[in-house]
């Protein structure tokens, strides 16, 4: 028989997770519009409401983001940054703790999704069809043409899918196409914490820190000189390292 404090503590956790939905959702269709609309004007203005839009998320649910390694960058200099995935708070994890104009390349089931998926096309974030290596070449070419046209940062989660235990999945060497191709630096970039703050199949928002580790950007002379199973591998080790020692270090 359940205790009237084990009763009171699923009612409070419902509670929470209702509170924090209701206000996610009305302030992401505020948001939308506003979004929607700016891009009219400017993409780049676009993407800085996208970034507020992302902080007040987090800050909804209580989650707060360190960032170790930030000096690392280069102010305004694009990038492709490999990230881990751990949880579903990873996209405004990186769109708060990397201060720079970002592009996701992102499987198209998230484009689906109302209001969220919506802005995401509007301020030109990149869909993905795994399924289909025709439409995901294609894809990497938008890309490509979107960092040198626009002046933007890709991000890529080479491992294709979240982790169920927080630790790094092994890496598709095929989202490396892309960091070839660019002809900018590439950068290791380690989540922390993440999974801690929204478990696998939980809607409950734990409140807390999420660490994101910047690793050392790798030169474009070096990836010329790697194939794609080489710089898989090396990027892969860095966040490993970065995410199960002392990360950014």
């Amino acid at each position: 028989m359940e205790t009237n404090n084990s009763v009171f503590t699923k009612i409070f956790r419902c509670l929470h997770i209702a509170v924090f939905v209701t206000v996610v959702v009305i302030i992401t269709a505020v948001y939308c519009p506003v979004i929607f609309f700016t891009v009219l004007v400017s993409r780049k203005l676009a993407r800085k409401f996208a970034r507020i839009w992302n902080r007040h998320v987090l800050a909804i649910g209580g989650v707060s983001v360190k960032v170790v390694g930030a000096d690392k960058l280069d102010k305004g200099e694009r990038y492709v940054f490999i990230s881990n995935h751990q949880s579903a708070l990873d996209i405004p994890i990186i769109y708060v703790g990397i201060s720079e104009q970002i592009s996701f390349i992102a499987k198209k089931e998230l484009f689906m999704i109302p209001f969220f998926g919506w802005g995401m096309w509007a301020i030109g974030h990149i869909s993905i069809d795994r399924q289909n290596p025709r439409k995901a070449h294609a894809s990497i070419a938008r890309a490509v043409q979107r960092l040198n046209k626009e002046n933007v940062s890709l991000i890529l989660f080479p491992e294709g899918t979240r982790s169920k235990d927080g630790k790094v999945l092994d890496f598709k060497t095929a989202s490396f196409t892309l960091a070839l191709q660019a002809g900018v630096k590439l950068v290791p970039v380690a989540i922390k914490g993440a999974i801690d703050r929204l478990p696998p199949k939980s809607s409950r928002i734990v409140p807390g820190v999420v660490e994101l580790a910047v690793g050392d950007p790798i030169p474009v002379e070096e990836l010329k000189a790697m194939n794609k199973a080489e710089i898989c591998g090396r990027v892969r080790e860095a966040i490993v390292t970065m995410v199960e020692g002392n990360a950014g270090s």
